[in-house]
């Protein structure tokens, strides 16, 4: 009888589209013999749109009978799909990794029991704000938006859902994450870095200056890929990071990219040397940075205990600047090549691993724009009168002359221990 009422209440519009009371649509849709309900649409051109989804969903037998799946179930099916897609190589491992952080922190804590088909545009809004709340960067609630959006895309697909409610967030609902500043290093900050760095991380500290190598891929290195004779460091793995009941383990790079050999300085070839020569665990397959046990650093032992206890001892975490990181040490080895060595950008990307070049553009075009400033200004001014100006009040200020020779002389007297200083001023 309720359903008849119910049925009464609903004004047929078209084929499988009803207007309800409250304004909205309703998508009706025959599965399993059986006609299914979905109440999604504010206009009839949205339900038009959601009744082709529905159609087509129910033709591959992928509509729920009883739509009560909750999102938790949702993305652990995502989630078997995406590791499938990484075992086959078509997605990365760190890129699951990444995802499956942000579902256990931050999107299953919040969700996980909601019935997916339940979850609004406003619930999303509130997650936002309450990841702000918590502390979280624009950048990581930003981070958490990603699969959370692959997991409704992946609903909506499979008839779960009719809608994806993270699409209709305000722009003042989204993160907007800003660019970090880059912090650079003179030559003397890196000096004192390296100084006060704590012994079992110093030689990590160095190569991640002199190479600008990401920390996953320093952590990931073994001696079979630190070519010392051929002074090159072949990139092929890095380190997964550790997780509960899954420990940090090798995996491919972030990109292909980012396969690539990176050639040694001669200082940083020695120092490895001897770094190799002073530690037990030097065989192929040892890990170039290892524990006291043999295991490879860990991530945030890396960045606290290494990095972060050197830049506080070298006085470089001053108040009021961002705090020194590992990626900022990449930062420094990127301005090396542009400034010191005028690097073109291909030649910078191919350095640094970036999947394109328009990445390298993207993060450093004011050091390339500087150094072309600089270059150009340099020529112009050679060339110029101004420039030239020198040359023509006295020719002889510009004619290099070899250093000249002196030698102590006796001065009056025939002593040197009662000599002036001006006595050792005569040219010979």
């Amino acid at each position: 009888m309720q359903g008849e009422d119910r049925q009464q209440r609903r004004v047929l519009v078209e084929r499988g589209i009803y207007r309800q009371p409250n304004g909205r649509y309703a998508v009706c849709v025959i599965f399993d013999g059986r006609p299914r309900w979905r109440t999604v649409a504010e206009t009839i051109e949205e339900a038009r749109g959601q009744r082709v989804l529905l159609q087509a969903a129910a033709a591959r037998g992928e509509l729920e009978a009883f739509p009560r799946v909750t999102f938790a179930a949702v993305a652990a099916r995502w989630l078997a799909r995406f590791e499938a897609q990484v075992a086959s190589g078509e997605r990365r491992e760190r890129t699951l990794e990444n995802y499956r952080y942000h579902l256990e922190s931050h999107l299953l804590p919040a969700l996980g029991r909601r019935r997916v088909r339940a979850i609004s545009t406003d619930d999303l809004a509130v997650l936002v704000a309450e990841l702000r709340l918590q502390g979280l960067s624009a950048r990581t609630v930003a981070g958490a938006l990603v699969p959370l959006w692959g997991i409704f895309r992946f609903a909506l697909r499979r008839g779960f859902i009719v809608d994806n409610p993270l699409r209709r967030l305000e722009p003042s609902e989204r993160p907007h994450p800003c660019r970090r500043e880059q912090r650079t290093l003179t030559r003397r900050e890196l000096t004192r870095l390296l100084r006060s760095a704590p012994p079992l991380y110093r030689p990590l500290l160095a190569t991640a200056t002199l190479t600008g190598m990401r920390l996953s891929e320093l952590l990931g290195l073994t001696w079979t890929e630190v070519d010392l004779a051929a002074g090159v460091i072949r990139v092929r793995r890095q380190l997964s990071w550790a997780r509960r009941n899954s420990p940090s383990r090798r995996v491919p790079p972030k990109t292909e990219a980012s396969v690539r050999d990176i050639p040694l300085a001669p200082q940083l070839e020695a120092l490895l040397r001897k770094h190799r020569l002073g530690t037990p665990f030097s065989g192929e397959e040892d890990y170039v940075f290892a524990s006291g046990a043999g295991t490879p650093l860990g991530h945030r032992n890396a960045e606290q205990r290494g990095l972060a206890r050197a830049a506080d001892k070298a006085g470089l975490n001053r108040v009021g600047e961002p705090r020194l990181r590992f990626h900022d040490l990449r930062h420094v080895f990127a301005s090396h090549l542009i400034v010191d060595l005028n690097l073109d950008v291909a030649q910078v990307s191919r350095a640094l691993g970036h999947a394109h070049i328009s990445t390298t553009l993207d993060i450093y075009t004011h050091l390339f724009e500087a150094a072309a400033h600089a270059a150009d200004v340099r020529q112009r001014l050679g060339a110029s009168d101004f420039g030239n100006l020198l040359a023509t009040v006295d020719p002889k200020l510009l004619r290099v002359n070899p250093p000249v020779r002196r030698r102590p002389q006796a001065c009056r007297g025939g002593s040197r221990k009662l000599a002036r200083p001006d006595c050792y001023l005569t040219p010979t």
